[in-house]
């Protein structure tokens, strides 16, 4: 907050500063509640009737909201003036590209889904080709959607260098397909902001605002599916480390061999590449009594989970991804954890957004960038 306090008089807010305070509250109460009257937003955030009309129009001037007329029920009078986001002022893209497909979505600053697209990827795709998939779904949605794109979001499967916003090819990486500047792409299409993570980041921040750990503020999102990864939620923030490749679970070693190299003993590897052979694995839990590759394949992925669980200390264990959706899996992994965790009370937790993960996550980002770019400027 601006203050006065250089002039030796008691800090007091500027005037504009107390006008953008009263502004976010105006936006916030429409955004989570959606079209009310001025006279209902003074009621809830405790404005003056007069306040809350100046909020109104000054956010009207920016052309981000706009006037419901509506007739008053079973009253004579004054018709009262309803404010809503007017659509026509913009939207938010979030794409998620994964092994084998690529979605697109873009919704409005309350998250209400406008358009919702998916095209194949296979593993076989070229530069060119990937470039020409992405941006033909990237404009069908832009065009569709018929407004301007205010901030845009991308997740895909490396890790993603937070300044340079590059993909991060690791050796043996089960997600290869760092092959074009999907940031550059996403920057034709939007003037605002734009920003690239990796597919767990995004899923842990999903799952930590509307998930199986939301409100948590100390967690880790594991990840078992073609490729090993966990996220991590430290003090209420995603930790991505200084090149984005923070919670890089399958390059853990233990007697002097990582992660995946065990797991790809243990479990099934698929054939010619170094990633798991998902239906393979999960065919490993299918009997009972498990197997002992089965045994040998959990006790690994415990050991690691155990050691991140030590430095962290976390309150919560989410489990994602396509093995881990997997009772007997969770029921082994629960088991082989106990006697190795420093924090005893760890909760694992399912996670509940399944596959949509990321792309829920970069979705929720797209809508914090718009606003928080929408008040970078306001009133400058």
């Amino acid at each position: 907050m601006i203050t006065a306090a250089a002039s030796g008089t008691p800090d007091r807010p500027l005037p504009q500063s107390l006008a953008i305070g009263t502004d976010r509250r105006f936006l916030d109460q429409l955004l989570r509640n959606g079209p009310s009257s001025r006279t209902a937003i003074a009621a809830a955030t405790g404005l003056s009737r007069p306040t809350a009309s100046e909020a109104a129009a000054r956010l009207s001037e920016t052309g981000l909201l706009r006037i419901i007329q509506t007739p008053p029920s079973n009253k004579r009078g004054r018709i009262p003036e309803i404010y809503d986001l007017d659509p026509a002022y913009g939207h938010t893209l979030s794409l998620a590209a994964a092994a084998g497909q690529t979605r697109v979505q873009t919704h409005d600053l309350r998250g209400t889904l406008l358009h919702d697209t998916s095209a194949d990827l296979p593993h076989s795709i070229t530069p060119a080709e990937f470039d020409s998939t992405l941006r033909e779904l990237i404009s069908t949605a832009v065009s569709t959607t018929g407004s301007p794109c205010l901030a845009a979001t991308a997740s895909q499967g490396n890790p993603v260098d937070p300044l340079s916003q590059r993909p991060v090819v690791l050796p043996a990486s089960a997600f290869p397909e760092g092959r074009g500047d999907v940031g550059a792409l996403l920057r034709t299409f939007c003037d605002g902001p734009v920003r690239l993570d990796n597919d767990v980041n995004w899923a842990t921040l999903a799952e930590q605002r509307m998930g199986v750990a939301r409100g948590i503020d100390e967690l880790i999102n594991v990840y078992l599916g073609p490729g090993i990864g966990a996220g991590l939620v430290m003090s209420g923030m995603v930790q991505r480390g200084r090149h984005g490749a923070a919670g890089e679970l399958s390059y853990l070693r233990s007697g002097g061999r990582t992660l995946i190299s065990q797991l790809l003993d243990h479990g099934v590897a698929a054939p010619g590449t170094d990633r798991l052979d998902v239906p393979g694995c999960l065919a490993l839990f299918a009997t009972t009594p498990a197997p002992h590759n089965a045994e040998l394949f959990v006790a690994a992925v415990a050991q690691q989970i155990s050691n991140i669980a030590a430095i962290t200390d976390p309150q919560a264990l989410v489990l994602s991804g396509p093995i881990a959706n997997n009772p007997p899996f969770i029921r082994m992994l629960s088991q082989a954890l106990k006697p190795l965790l420093v924090n005893a009370d760890l909760q694992v937790l399912p996670s509940a957004l399944g596959a949509d993960a990321p792309l829920i996550g970069a979705s929720l980002a797209a809508r914090d960038l718009a606003e928080e770019h929408f008040w970078s400027g306001y009133r400058c």
